[in-house]
């Protein structure tokens, strides 16, 4: 308690939010790729995205105690422009990710989640104003290397599914960098959930009847579990934006890593190695150095102006 004092109590509580993020996220991405194998992307978010809008509604209705003030408030932006664009990114990425988890097994496509920082590190220079120093770099590059070392298996080998996971890397790290900016200045964690997942929603309805499979009680019943997790998950990803910056938030969430080994072990039957072993440590590693860096280490500089409606 009094190493997290020393850093600082919205730093620990950062920490603390980014594992439970990692641990909830790590469950949902083990539905995603159970359901992927069965039904299309429209099926499973037509469900999972209008789960969390409800979700959404009723948090901020029992937080405002019933004033619709007050949940409109929670719910609203400063910056619609920046909001639709994030809807957008959310539906490519969506698709890009539910594709990648359908064609790769889960090792591969969370060693392209686990380069998500190094996308993030630029673009958190350039719009947040972020100043990233030595020990940021050399921390985010272990986290790489750590990736690497569990999923690197000697043979550099191209094909659909690992496009799908390049786009869904890439689609994340400018999804993140834009509520990172959006949240430094109205905050608003819940609207950064309910107006992506409204969006995904809608257009996943629309091309719903053009693709549907019959779906058992139980798929339904899972689709929803995968809605409620990813409720849970994004909220609690809002919450460490606001409270680490993004270049400290999005390496610290590759401890998800960790919880993927142990998911991999018991649902997919994946076998653990020494090299799994050691990427873990270094993975975990690079979050810690990064997440008790001194302040000034990591302090924001004058950022870009951006003007927004």
């Amino acid at each position: 308690m009094n190493l997290f004092l020393g850093f600082g109590s919205a730093r620990a509580l950062g920490g603390v939010v980014v594992v439970l993020y990692s641990l909830i996220i790590t469950g949902s991405d083990v539905l995603i790729k159970m359901i992927s194998q069965s039904f299309p992307p429209a099926q499973l978010f037509s469900v999972s995205c209008l789960t969390v809008v409800g979700l959404s509604l009723i948090s901020a209705h029992v937080g405002c105690r019933r004033n619709i003030g007050g949940v409109v408030a929670q719910l609203s932006t400063k910056y619609p422009v920046l909001m639709a664009l994030r809807c957008l990114i959310g539906l490519c990425g969506a698709f890009a990710c539910f594709h990648g988890f359908r064609l790769l097994s889960l090792a591969e496509m969370f060693m392209f989640f686990g380069m998500i920082p190094l996308v993030v590190a630029p673009l958190s220079c350039s719009f947040l104003g972020e100043r990233l120093g030595p020990a940021s770099w050399g921390a985010m590059v272990l986290g790489v290397l750590g990736v690497c070392s569990v999923f690197f298996d000697g043979e550099l080998r191209l094909s659909k599914g690992h496009l799908y996971g390049a786009s869904a890397c890439v689609l994340a790290a400018l999804s993140l960098v834009v509520a990172r900016w959006m949240t430094q200045r109205e905050g608003g964690c819940l609207a950064q959930v309910f107006w992506p997942n409204l969006g995904i929603g809608i257009a996943m309805l629309i091309w719903l009847p053009f693709v549907m499979e019959p779906m058992s009680i139980q798929d339904f019943a899972l689709a929803f579990v995968y809605g409620g997790a990813m409720f849970a998950a994004r909220w609690l990803c809002m919450m460490s934006l606001k409270l680490l910056p993004a270049h400290v938030a999005t390496p610290m969430m590759n401890i998800q890593f960790v919880w993927a080994l142990v998911a991999g072990s018991l649902f997919f039957g994946d076998v653990l190695e020494n090299s799994v072993v050691l990427g873990g440590a270094l993975i975990v590693g690079s979050s810690l150095v990064l997440l008790y860096q001194p302040r000034n280490a990591i302090a924001p500089r004058r950022a870009p102006h951006l003007t927004v409606t």
